[in-house]
């Protein structure tokens, strides 16, 4: 009776159903069981490794590159043939500030489940619900694309996705059914793959007002200097240029109390006449506003980089956004329309003579001026600098205002020779 009831006994246990065999796969904060009978492959399998010929991969290059950009944990190729899982991890902006899933109130786990994979088109359905997995909380997507005609779709495409956002990060269990349709038990392999996550590291989520508060500190400090730079830089290079024409006007007055209005000893030395047309302004104009002064377009043009750079690579608040388009715009409107004001300007200052030809006579102390002006002796110590662009010389008597002389329009002297005689009488009057 003994070895019968033995027998019985035996009999019964291998009668019993029993689990697959399970091994313990190790992530960076989790461990999970992984069945029996997967080829489990990773970014650091060795591209050598002789299992990639068995699972059926003939590139095992591509497929390491594909897992480091698509950021694969690891993929798990049934031995038997089928579809592949794959757990990938992905950090994001989005992924940090929800953190933990399990965090949220209903809803905003109702408009997290409503970001997730939207589609207007009719040929792609999409099912989504919510999966607790003992004390972690999943989303899960069934993803089924059927080719339509309408739309030009022809192949047939089928996914199911179990994610969670924890520590930070999202984690997502892919299972490609791609064009073959995803049978119920392998949807309940990856189900039990999900349930037998557990996360051996949970973090709290981090204060992020501190982080918030810097991110928005910094930003509101480069609009603030946006705004505030040009607003002292600006009356500050006006009282020195008003300091510099009191200077020369001071200069001025000495001079004409030693000589008559229109005075001016020695021999010509130069003689040139340009025609100021209205080609020639605009080339003034532009060559003014975008080239003299383009130090200042590039600090302000960099500051515009850097606000917009921050506003919208940080978590900022959206009126800081708002705020940086609108400083921004506000020098790109500036930046566009500061050749059109000093143009403007200009044919003010050269409308008001009796003709648009300028007649210049330089000698040894002083140069004449006609035509675009009433005749008018100007010393050089009046001149601030010289420029040139293309064929003009741009004799500057201010910040603003030059004498544009035209180099091939000397009737006395030559253009090079005329260039050097006046930087050497700059140089004399500093």
């Amino acid at each position: 009776m003994k070895k019968i009831a033995f027998a019985l006994a035996v009999l019964l246990m291998a009668l019993l159903p029993v689990g697959a065999a399970a091994e313990t796969w190790s992530g960076p904060d989790f461990n999970m069981d992984v069945p029996d009978g997967f080829y489990q492959f990773t970014p650091s399998t060795p591209e050598d490794d002789p299992l990639w010929a068995l699972a059926g991969v003939g590139d095992a290059g591509a497929k390491l590159k594909e897992y480091r950009e698509m950021g694969v944990l690891v993929e798990l190729l049934p031995k038997e043939g089928g579809k592949p899982m794959s757990l990938i991890r992905k950090e994001s902006d989005y992924a940090k500030s929800v953190f933990d899933l399990r965090l949220l109130d209903e809803e905003k786990r109702a408009k997290v489940l409503e970001e997730l994979l939207q589609s207007n088109s009719e040929s792609l359905t999409l099912d989504k619900s919510w999966f607790p997995a003992g004390d972690y909380l999943f989303y899960r997507v069934q993803l089924d694309l059927v080719p339509s005609e309408e739309e030009g779709q022809t192949q047939e495409l089928h996914e199911l996705i179990y994610g969670t956002i924890i520590n930070g990060y999202a984690l997502n269990f892919h299972l490609f059914g791609n064009a073959d349709p995803i049978e119920p038990q392998e949807a309940q392999a990856l189900e039990d793959l999900v349930g037998s996550i557990q996360f051996t590291r949970v973090l709290e989520k981090p204060e992020a007002d501190m982080a918030e508060l810097r991110n928005s500190l910094i930003l509101l400090g480069l609009m603030v200097a946006a705004v505030v730079v040009p607003l002292i830089y600006v009356p500050l290079k006006t009282k020195s240029d008003k300091k510099k024409k009191a200077r020369l006007a001071e200069q001025l007055s000495q001079y004409h109390k030693t000589h008559g209005p229109n005075e001016a000893e020695g021999e010509p030395l130069f003689a040139n006449n340009t025609d100021c047309t209205k080609e020639a302004i605009h080339h003034f104009s532009m060559y003014q506003a975008l080239v003299k002064n383009m130090g200042e377009l590039i600090f302000g043009t960099l500051m515009c980089v850097v606000m917009l750079s921050a506003a919208f690579l940080i978590d900022s608040e959206w009126w800081m956004k708002l705020a940086a388009v609108a400083v921004s715009g506000y020098y790109a409107y500036k930046l566009f329309s500061m050749p059109a004001a000093v143009e403007k300007v200009q044919r003010k200052v050269y409308g008001r003579g009796p003709s648009q030809t300028a007649h210049y006579v330089f000698y040894p102390e002083v140069f004449r001026v006609s035509g675009i002006q009433s005749a008018s002796v100007v010393p050089y110590f009046q001149l601030t600098d010289l420029r040139r662009k293309g064929q003009y010389l741009y004799l500057y008597y201010g910040p603003d205002n030059a004498y544009m002389v035209d180099q091939y329009g000397f009737t006395q002297g030559g253009a090079e020779e005329f260039a050097r005689f006046i930087e050497g009488k700059m140089r004399e009057n500093q």
